[in-house]
């Protein structure tokens, strides 16, 4: 019975150390973040940013994603070519003074896990949006780099109207800017 039991020790500590992690983008099924993550190809949602110096509203391109496994997050990259980001969070914009490299995959961000979307009715159709606290890693052309950090922010989102409105904080000290910049977002599919 001992050596029974090793073996299936063995076994399993075989199995979960062989698992192979799988960091491909992939499209949950009707889930709440989908509804901003289309699987369609070359899918991206409708994103705005205001623009405070300016007092409007402007739109650009990002692609999204989310999980299959993790379906209440909704992440940005460039799941259809390898190696490339996109312009999460407008960043590529904001930081364009920082002489940004145009090498790929470090001119584009990716920001695997942004948000999450926490259900407040149990129809799942609307709810609040968490930004999820971390560090994004910007690279310049003489290939040093500078990190902005997630500190947070949140919003809502409503599946019905199809509207995603966050509010993210931003901590720019490693450049010389603040530790709470606050800027507004807009998603529509």
């Amino acid at each position: 019975m001992k050596n029974l039991a090793i073996v299936l020790l063995l076994i399993v500590t075989v199995t979960l150390a062989c698992k192979k992690y799988d960091a491909e983008y992939t499209y949950a099924k009707p889930t709440i973040a989908a509804t901003w993550a289309k699987n369609e190809q070359f899918y991206t949602p409708t994103a705005t940013v205001f623009i405070d110096s300016l007092n409007l509203w402007r739109t650009y391109t990002v692609f999204s994603f989310t999980y299959e496994n993790d379906p209440d997050k909704l992440g940005f990259a460039n799941p259809y070519n390898a190696g490339k980001g996109t312009n999460a969070l407008y960043m590529r914009n904001f930081y364009s003074s920082q002489n940004l490299t145009a090498d790929s995959p470090y001119y584009n961000v990716t920001i695997p896990k942004c948000f999450q979307l926490i259900p407040t009715k149990p129809d799942n159709t609307e709810g609040t949006v968490k930004v999820i606290p971390q560090t994004v890693r910007l690279y310049r052309r003489d290939r040093s780099f500078f990190d902005i950090i997630l500190v947070g922010g949140e919003g809502v989102y409503n599946t019905k109207s199809q509207l995603l409105e966050v509010e993210v904080i931003f901590n720019e000290t490693s450049i010389g800017g603040p530790a709470d910049r606050r800027r507004k977002y807009r998603f529509l599919p």
